[in-house]
């Protein structure tokens, strides 16, 4: 024998399911973003990278948010600026997102 459900009920569950699922979308969006620096969104997500790319990254010791503002790699030739309404750039040498407020060990100073 199946249970009916009234419309008062149905409507009642859907609205609590579809607003749990609602929530825990923006829990898991808000987990997902990182701030560092100057509040810039995090450029450390280097899910999409080969290992080899991950691991130049760490040889050449790149980080976040420089400890030297003067040695940002906004300040660097290598930089290649983020796209309109993007926060991580990017670089000519090091693949995956780069924060302009980071450095790392292949710094050059803009002539």
């Amino acid at each position: 024998m199946s249970e009916q459900l009234s419309r008062r009920s149905f409507l009642r569950q859907s609205i609590t399911v579809s607003a749990l699922g609602i929530g825990a979308g923006l829990v898991l969006t808000a987990c997902g973003k990182k701030s560092e620096g100057g509040g810039a969104t995090g450029c450390n997500d280097t899910s999409g990278l080969a290992e080899a790319d991950k691991a130049m990254r760490t040889t050449n010791a790149y980080v976040e948010a420089a400890a030297d503002p003067a040695k940002a790699c906004d300040k660097c030739q290598l930089y290649v600026a983020a796209a309109a309404g993007a926060a991580c750039g990017g670089c000519n040498v090091i693949k995956g997102p780069i924060n302009p407020k980071g450095t790392c060990n292949l710094f050059a100073a803009k002539a």
